[in-house]
This record gives structure tokens, C-alpha cells and sequence, in this order.
């Protein structure tokens, strides 16, 4: 009988938690998708060059600890369906149930709904498997074709996980029916919201504050007082003015809160501190601007301090504009007569301000965690192409061989090896070179061997090979002239400061002229720099009698080498080159270092896209069950209306309305604090953004991610509307 009345219960209950249900579908069947590429029945075609066992483990870390958040999500929902069915617990347990059976049939009933989520989220996680199979495929550059396939360790995985987080949750609960009071069940309906104005929670954040900017404005002096000489630009210096000046504005303000509060109002006065946070906020942003266009010589401990103390004003700014928000409404109905009776007006102040004046807080956190999940969201695009970018021009070579000199301690120390034991390596495994360059760099001075960064050069016949290699053109030196090759990322402004400075440079060979072509950026990869921007290019005649620094060989493959041909040839080399204790050799091929990038890759963009997803998830579903939590009171409310002659057409239209400050406020401004952080980047990274990802394609990832954020919202939009009116409707 009992299980009767649970299975009706949860037919009935269909309809009403249609959220819930959505929900917790899309959480497991994100889970199962990205589980999968764990299973151990995985296996794409990506070719013998690539090994996927380094992705399980860390992927399978990842997303088991992100969704632990969805034990909040469902205690948060099955907290919802509580307090919805208290007045037929009621009537339940006025018929003679003892409280233990409700509790136990309610459990029963929210174990079905999840088992039926569970087994629809699992076939909707086949599918969606594809798109993060389609993902991975993408980031080792292979084709995508759709298949689908079920595998038996993640589905057992996906039930195990969510059955026992079903299973704890559930246990809470019953626990939690068995403590209601029969008279609190029946009047459930009946209680309203408590509408407060004093938000006594923002109270403590000012002190927090107050005590925050007084500290930062102590370690502004300290810190930024160095750039009021006469060296630095004006620009700089009123730049520091305002960010000592305004902390202790800021200061004032809160030790001088209740006089000025005498003479304003309590929205005025956070009004007077908002902007003051904000100027501060706005002032200190502009630091990677100062940073790269007026070359500010700031260590990286305090600009990380800095942009820590952005992060705290962008959650300060989101807390006070909720409540000066929610006291504006009211101050707006209270003194605009026009606006307060304007149609239906008053009823929707009173809809609103009974949620949003009891809510601000709640509101707040969802914004501050809306914020992150759509920073997270464009953060991802970002991190990922410059993570590809950077790895295409760092490894340009199917194999790559050098010394590293800095680990030598004298000059008897330095490899002379050109490597030719390899070839026989080559020969057993029937490997084929299409290219292969063995050649030197040098110190431009003996004495230069003690120097950690002393500045290397190439001479030019190898520079040529290495140019014809990477398919660029030949350039040509006179016998007293030398040139210079760059790191492609270096600032402009650095190649012309250096140049400027080294127009001649002396050798333990002689004196030579600086070219008067343009310097070089061709994409050469990174380890001949030897830990700086530049290596120089000298005439071949110059460098006979200079001192080794390093040797390199650089070959090129007819074939891309399988992993497990690069493991073997990276073991090979170290049983023949004997370290004693100095890493002086190394060798890299680009099927391990595309391999095993490509996988830290895809576990970062996998982790950010799935945490972003599930904070998404969460944020809406709180926003759709605040409204439809108190769907009785609603239907009362409307129907009211109804029998005062309001047109259906103008429900409607307040419906709308008051989902729409609901779900539009916060979004809104999560938008507009990630469209800032976007702005930041481009700013404080456009070199990066233009040598490893490129603007445009930056842009066209953030639009994509946007419209899945727009699809996402209008889906959770569109549901609670429907049920909204489907509950104001029920008689």
C-alpha cells in the first residue's frame, strides 16, 4: 500500500518539480559524458602518436570533486519539495500515519524521481559524450565522426555516485519530517516572507571592508610611493595619488557612518560608499595598462595582491548594489505616485520587494557565483588557444636535442657530442629523416660561461638551415655585420631598446656592426635562446674562434613518431648520454610534448567547462524554486487580481515582469562584471592574445560560449514561466 501511495505521489508530483527533474537530468547525463572518456573502454582514434592513459585519473579527480556540489543541489531541492507537500504530510498524519512512514514514503517518492532522472540523464550523457569526444579530438587535431556507445564502468560509476548521494540526502530528510510540527505542516502556505530593509548581513561586510581598504592603503604607501619621482610619467603618478587617496576616503566613511548617516538616508550612504568602491576598483584595473604601455617596474607578489584586492571590491560592489537596489524599489514606490499606480504597478512592487527585501543576500551569491561560472566560461577559449599557441611555436621540431650550458660549472664540462649515435636508433626502427641539423651556439665571450644570462649567438649557415627547415626564407649578413633573432613574443618595444643599445657588440673575434634589416621573429622554437628573448646572428668567419655554449640537432620525421617509438628513442638517449648528476642533456620529441600537453589541455578546458556548467545549473535552479516555492500564495494573490476585473493578458505580463528582475538583475550584472574581466585580458595580455590565439578567434569562442549561456538561460526561463502560471491558474 505504501508503495502505492509513493508511486502516485511521484505521477502527481511530475508535473510540479519539473525542474527538479531537468536539473538533476542535466547534472548526470554532463557527469556520464565527461566521465566517460575515463572508461577503460574508451578508445578513439587518435592515432599510435597519442596515449590517453594520462587523462584518467585526472580527469576522473576532477570531476568526481566538482560534483559534489550537486549534493547541495539536491538537499537544496528536496528541501523545496519539503515545504510544497507540508499540507498533505498534514492531512497524512491527521488520518493516523505515523511520522516515520511519511518520512519514509517521501523518501521512497524522491528515490524514484532520481532513479528516473538518473536513467534518462544516462541516455542523454551517451549523447553528449559524443560533443566531449568531439572536444578531445579537436585538441589533438583529429576528425570527429558520431558513434555511440555505452560503457559499463561509467554507467556503474554514474549510479553508484548518485544513488548514494540520493541515499545521504535522503536520510537528512526523513530526519528532518519526523522534527515538523503537524500545526507548522497546515499553515506552511500561509506564511509570508519576512520583509526586512535593515540587512544587517551587509553590516559586517562594510566593517570587513572598511578594515581591507585601511590595509591597502597602507600598503599603497609603501608599495606605490616609490613611482612620485620625477623618473616616472605624470600619467603614473596621479595613477598612485588616487589609489592611496581614495582606501582612506574609503576609511573615513565607514569610521564616520552614523554622523553621516544622521543627515541621509541608509541607501544614500551606500550609494556614497558604492562609488567610492568603485572609483578605487576602476583605478586599481588599470594596472596592466600601466604595466605594459609605461613598462612599470611592479614585482609580481604585489600586482597579484592588487588584482587579489579587485576580486574583493567586485564582490564588496555586487553586495551593496542588491541592497541599494532592493531599498531603490522601495524608495521609487513610496515617492513616485505616478510610477506606484501606474497600471499594475503596486501589486508588482509588493511581488517583487516581499522576495528581493528578504533575498538580498541570496541574490548576491548567486550573482557573485554567476560571475564565476560566466568568467569561467571565457576564461576557457582563452586558456586553451593560448595553452595550443604556445605549444605550436615551442615545439616546432619532430625531435629536438640540445645541452643546457647553465649546468655546466667550467668549460671542460660542455657536451661535444653531435649525437650521431641516435642514427642507429633511426635504423632499427626504420624511421625516416626528412631533415636533420646538427649545429652550435656561442658565447660571445669566453668569460661569458659564468654568466646565467649571458646572451648566445648562431652562426649564419646554421641559422639558414634552421630557417630552411621551418620553411622561411635565407637572409644574408656582410663579414662585420650581425643580426638578431627573437622570441616572437617579445614587446616591440624591448627589440628597439636593445638594438638601440647594441648597435656594435665586441667578440673574442673582433667587433661587428648591427645589420640594418629588420630583426627576426620567424618561429624557430625556444630552447636555442637559451633562456632569453634574443640569440644573435653572426657571419661564419666570426664564431671559429669562439666558445661553445650548447649543442643542438633538430631533425624532421618523413612520419610523425608513434608514443611509444618517442618512449623508447627518450630512453635510448639517456642510456647513451650519462647525466652524473648535472642536467646538461635533454631531448624532446613533439609526440610526447603534444601528447602529454594536449591531455593537461583538455583536462583544464574539461574541468572549467564542467565546473562552470554545474554552477550555472545551481544558480538557475535556486532562481526557479525562490519563485515557484511559494506557488499557493501566488495563485491566491492572482486571483485576486482576477476578481478585480485585471485582464489575463496583463498577468501575464506581470509574470514576465517578476521573472524578469528575478532571472534579468543578476545575470545582468554577472554579465557586465565578466565583460570587464574579458576587457582586462585583452588589455593585460593582448600580446599573448595576438602572438598564441588571435583576437578574432578569441571573440568567436566568447560568442559561442554566450549563446550556450543565452540557450541555458532562456531553457530555465522559459520552464519556471510555464510552471509559474500553470500554478497562479489552478483554482
Amino acid at each position: 500500500m505504501y508503495f502505492r501511495l509513493a508511486f502516485k505521489n511521484v505521477k502527481r508530483s511530475i508535473k510540479d518539480y519539473l525542474i527538479y527533474i531537468m536539473t538533476l537530468t542535466a547534472c548526470i547525463s554532463l557527469f556520464y559524458a565527461f566521465l566517460s572518456i575515463t572508461s577503460r573502454y574508451y578508445k578513439p582514434d587518435i592515432g599510435a602518436e597519442f596515449n590517453l592513459e594520462v587523462l584518467g585519473d585526472g580527469m576522473l579527480l576532477v570531476i568526481l570533486l566538482i560534483t559534489m556540489l550537486l549534493v547541495f543541489l539536491v538537499q537544496y531541492v528536496n528541501r523545496f519539495m519539503i515545504r510544497n507537500q507540508q499540507k498533505e504530510f498534514a492531512v497524512q498524519s491527521i488520518m493516523g500515519m505515523e511520522q516515520s512512514m511519511i518520512a519514509g514514503l517521501f523518501f521512497i517518492e524522491t528515490l524514484v524521481m532520481g532513479l528516473f532522472s538518473l536513467v534518462l540523464g544516462i541516455a542523454l550523457g551517451v549523447i553528449f559524450s559524443q560533443f566531449i569526444t568531439a572536444m578531445l579530438l579537436q585538441i589533438f587535431q583529429k576528425p570527429f565522426a558520431f558513434s555511440f556507445m555505452l560503457f559499463p564502468d561509467t554507467v556503474f560509476l554514474t549510479i553508484s555516485f548518485f544513488c548514494t548521494c540520493f541515499a545521504i540526502v535522503g536520510l537528512f530528510q526523513i530526519r528532518t519530517i519526523r522534527k515538523i510540527k503537524i500545526i507548522d505542516m497546515l499553515h506552511a502556505n500561509r506564511k509570508n516572507e519576512a520583509f526586512s530593509t535593515t540587512h544587517k548581513w551587509v553590516e559586517k561586510v562594510l566593517k570587513v571592508n572598511c578594515i581591507l581598504f585601511f590595509l591597502m592603503g597602507i600598503y599603497s604607501i609603501r608599495t606605490l610611493t616609490y613611482y612620485l619621482t620625477e623618473e616616472f610619467q605624470t600619467a603614473i603618478q596621479i595613477w598612485v595619488l588616487i589609489s592611496i587617496v581614495i582606501p582612506f576616503v574609503m576609511v573615513g566613511l565607514g569610521i564616520a557612518e552614523k554622523k553621516i548617516r544622521k543627515s541621509c538616508s541608509h541607501v544614500k550612504y551606500l550609494l556614497m560608499v558604492g562609488l567610492v568602491g568603485f572609483a578605487e576598483m576602476v583605478t586599481v584595473s588599470l594596472l596592466p595598462v600601466w604595466k605594459m604601455y609605461f613598462a612599470l617596474p611592479m614585482d609580481k607578489g604585489a600586482f597579484n595582491l592588487y588584482l587579489a584586492f579587485i576580486v574583493w571590491c567586485l564582490i564588496f560592489l555586487v553586495s551593496v548594489f542588491f541592497v541599494v537596489f532592493s531599498e531603490g524599489l522601495l524608495v521609487l514606490k513610496d515617492r513616485s505616485l505616478r510610477v506606484k499606480y501606474k497600471e499594475e504597478n503596486l501589486f508588482f512592487f509588493g511581488q517583487v520587494l516581499s522576495k528581493l527585501g528578504s533575498n538580498t543576500l541570496s541574490m548576491t551569491l548567486i550573482c557573485l557565483t554567476l560571475t564565476l561560472s560566466i568568467s569561467l566560461f571565457l576564461l576557457t577559449p582563452f586558456l586553451v588557444e593560448w595553452a595550443q599557441g604556445f605549444l605550436d611555436k615551442r615545439v616546432v621540431y619532430d625531435i629536438q636535442i640540445d645541452s643546457d650550458y647553465r649546468a655546466a660549472e667550467n668549460e671542460e664540462l660542455l657536451p661535444e657530442t653531435d649525437y650521431e649515435f641516435l642514427d642507429s636508433f633511426f635504423e632499427e626502427k626504420h624511421i625516416t629523416l626528412k631533415d636533420d641539423c646538427i649545429f652550435p651556439t656561442y658565447f660571445l665571450k669566453a668569460s661569458d660561461l659564468q654568466e646565467q644570462d649571458a646572451i648566445t649567438a648562431i652562426s649564419l649557415s646554421d641559422y639558414n638551415r634552421l630557417m630552411k627547415m621551418c620553411g622561411y626564407e635565407k637572409i644574408s649578413l656582410a663579414e662585420n655585420e650581425f643580426s638578431t633573432q627573437w622570441l616572437s613574443i617579445t614587446p616591440k618595444s624591448m627589440m628597439e631598446t636593445f638594438q638601440t643599445k647594441h648597435t656594435r657588440i665586441v667578440t673574442d673575434n673582433g667587433e661587428l656592426t648591427l645589420s640594418a634589416s629588420e630583426p627576426k621573429t620567424e618561429e624557430l622554437g625556444e630552447v636555442i635562446y637559451s633562456g632569453q628573448n634574443v640569440v644573435l646572428i653572426l657571419p661564419d668567419s666570426q664564431c671559429d674562434k669562439l666558445t661553445v655554449a650548447n649543442s643542438y640537432r633538430y631533425i624532421m620525421t618523413e612520419n610523425p613518431l608513434s608514443y611509444a617509438d618517442a618512449e623508447q628513442l627518450t630512453d635510448y638517449f639517456h642510456e647513451h648520454v650519462p647525466m652524473d648528476g648535472k642536467e646538461v642533456y635533454s631531448v624532446t620529441t613533439k609526440t610526447m610534448e603534444r601528447n602529454d600537453t594536449s591531455a593537461l589541455i583538455f583536462i583544464v578546458q574539461t574541468g572549467l567547462i564542467y565546473s562552470a556548467i554545474i554552477l550555472f545549473v545551481i544558480c538557475f535552479t535556486i532562481l526557479s524554486l525562490q519563485q515557484l516555492s511559494d506557488s499557493g500564495k501566488y495563485r491566491y494573490r492572482f486571483q485576486v487580481l482576477r476578481n478585480m476585473g485585471v485582464e489575463e493578458n496583463h498577468i501575464r505580463r506581470l509574470v514576465v515582469k517578476q521573472l524578469g528582475i528575478w532571472f534579468g538583475v543578476p545575470v545582468m550584472v554577472a554579465l557586465l562584471i565578466s565583460s570587464a574581466f574579458i576587457l582586462f585580458l585583452f588589455i593585460g595580455f593582448s600580446l599573448q592574445i595576438k602572438t598564441y590565439i588571435g583576437g578574432w578567434k578569441l571573440l568567436q569562442q566568447v560568442g559561442t560560449i554566450l549563446l550556450i549561456l543565452f540557450a541555458l538561460l532562456l531553457c530555465y526561463f522559459t520552464s519556471t514561466w510555464i510552471l509559474f502560471r500553470k500554478s497562479i491558474s489552478q483554482r
